[in-house]
């Protein structure tokens, strides 16, 4: 009896540290994280890139894969995405903070000239892609990403649009290569943007 009480207590500490590791790292609950996780594919990134045989060659040189690495990496991915989707905007928070009726937030979405997470039943519409007011809701799109959004791939991981959006690109170099958002805001030029997009391998790395 005195083990299993014991082992109440480690489960006990356990989940309370796994939630203030989720909360300070990711700003989100474990109920949260278990949904993003629930949107990861099953397989490691690279089991749909290597055929058996490069595999094979891989394993023989003592390339093997790295079960903490691919374990960190995922766990940094679905927290990722658990905090775009936790933070985002409601469809009916984009319309009022846009002033457009409903029915033009999701034309917009289904033109891909904004970015949207599936929610369930709904949509939600992560925060990078807008400017926001004092209240800190959305008040417009930041300029031009309409567009580079259309050069993105349609299918695209949220964690890969964010990273794009967020990763300084040697095709924006100012004093120093910038990140699409920080381009885009100041005033740089849209159409290197969507080149920086499109010049991507997205499903070849």
């Amino acid at each position: 009896m005195e083990t299993r009480n014991d082992d109440m207590w480690h489960l006990d500490e356990t989940t309370h540290e796994l939630d203030r590791l989720l909360r300070d790292r990711f700003e989100m609950t474990s109920a949260e994280f278990v949904v993003a996780l629930k949107r990861l594919p099953m397989l490691p990134p690279w089991a749909t890139t290597l055929s058996e045989d490069e595999a094979r060659l891989l394993d023989d040189a003592d390339f093997r894969e790295d079960r903490d690495a691919y374990l960190a990496s995922t766990v940094q991915s679905a927290g990722r995405a658990g905090h775009l989707a936790v933070t985002a905007f409601s469809a009916e928070e984009v319309a009022a903070g846009l002033n457009i009726s409903a029915s033009r937030v999701r034309q917009k979405r289904l033109a891909h000239e904004l970015w949207a997470i599936a929610d369930g039943q709904s949509w939600v519409f992560p925060v990078p892609q807008f400017e926001t007011g004092d209240n800190g809701g959305p008040v417009r799109v930041v300029r031009g990403l309409d567009g580079v959004f259309k050069a993105l791939p349609k299918d695209l991981h949220p964690v890969a649009i964010d990273g794009f959006l967020n990763t300084p690109q040697a095709e924006l170099y100012l004093d120093r290569p910038l990140t699409p958002l920080e381009w885009l805001r100041g005033g740089g030029d849209i159409d290197q943007v969507v080149t920086a997009a499109l010049s991507i391998d997205w499903y070849g790395r």
